[in-house]
């Protein structure tokens, strides 16, 4: 079992994200879109936590990723940035919202100066390479993303594997060359064939991420949703199912209503307790005696005691007060 220590760590950069393709340690990518999931990937020591657009599926119930927005992304980023202390915040650029530079640089002012990121993600090759080196040139830190993207997957009306056919390879080939070109300093390769992925890695300079793109990359990315069991919908084959939480939660909500419905919970121990005597006086200030005594025992004005059983507080306050609000009605209806 993996240990549950939170990991003391530098704060990944861009940087030292690229300094891994000298043979440094593997780079881990997984998605989050709340703070609770960034703050357990950041004290997992992973490096990039990637808010992703598939938000929009996996998060927002939605059947496609385009239609996520810059308002969108920029609510979910501030959530996660708050779980993070040092892991490297990647956020997607929506689809269509870099179809020129200045478009570009528009939807990147909101998603670093009102969202948080610290770096941006942006999909296609050769025709968005002018666009990566624009932001590049503000100082703005790029992933680039090749092979599966909204693009091809929107033109096409399906999710299709990438690099199936010669010509296919050299095309994904030639896109990564220019996304590197362009100044992305690391790239996601997106389900294309293990040994493509192995050429393009051996063959530029920068990082490059593998979703579903085989083992010979230099990093590896999950959407945690997946990884975790949370969305039945569609599991992609490259999946690992590392826990099966969405079980888990499944059966801790059918335990609990069958708790409350079965008046198993709460329990004493999860309520929060008032003492008699604190009771006693707000019974008073209504009118009510209540004092502990044996049931049946006779009090001083020859009447029964009221029981002080464990619910007499209750029902003798209750009875109080439903008095006083059926007075109020009358003298309401009287006027």
């Amino acid at each position: 079992m993996a240990s549950e220590t939170k990991l003391k760590r530098k704060k990944v950069t861009p940087q030292e994200i690229r300094s891994r393709k000298c043979g440094g340690e593997k780079i881990t990518l997984v998605t989050a879109y709340d703070y609770p999931f960034s703050k357990w990937a950041d004290e997992s020591g992973i490096d990039f936590i990637f808010v992703s657009d598939a938000l929009s599926t996996v998060g927002l119930g939605r059947d496609n990723v385009y239609t996520v927005s810059i308002e969108e992304m920029v609510y979910h980023t501030k959530a996660v940035k708050r779980g993070i202390n040092d892991s490297l915040l990647l956020v997607a650029m929506p689809f269509l919202s870099y179809s020129s530079k200045e478009s570009a640089l528009a939807s990147a002012k909101v998603l670093i100066k009102e969202g948080g990121a610290a770096a941006l993600e942006i999909e296609g090759g050769k025709e968005t390479s002018v666009i990566i080196k624009a932001l590049v040139n503000e100082g703005i830190p790029v992933v680039g993303h090749v092979g599966l993207t909204k693009k091809t997957a929107f033109s096409a009306g399906e999710y299709r594997i990438q690099g199936k056919n010669a010509e296919d390879i050299e095309r994904i080939i030639n896109d990564a060359i220019a996304v590197a070109a362009a100044g992305a300093f690391a790239i996601i390769l997106e389900c294309i064939p293990d040994r493509v992925a192995g050429i393009i890695s051996e063959a530029i300079d920068i990082p490059t991420i593998s979703f579903g793109a085989g083992p010979y990359c230099d990093g590896q990315a999950l959407v945690t949703q997946d990884m975790l069991g949370m969305f039945d919908e569609f599991c992609p084959k490259f999946v690992r199912r590392y826990a099966e939480v969405g079980s888990l939660v499944r059966e801790s909500f059918t335990l609990y209503r069958e708790e409350v419905t079965g008046l198993a919970f709460p329990a004493q121990k999860h309520s929060i307790n008032i003492s008699d005597s604190e009771l006693s006086i707000v019974a008073e200030a209504m009118g009510e005696s209540i004092k502990p005594a044996t049931k049946g025992k006779k009090g001083g004005n020859g009447t029964k005691q009221k029981d002080c059983d464990e619910d007499a507080y209750v029902k003798v306050i209750a009875n109080a007060i439903r008095r006083r609000l059926e007075t109020e009605k009358g003298e309401h209806l009287s006027i």
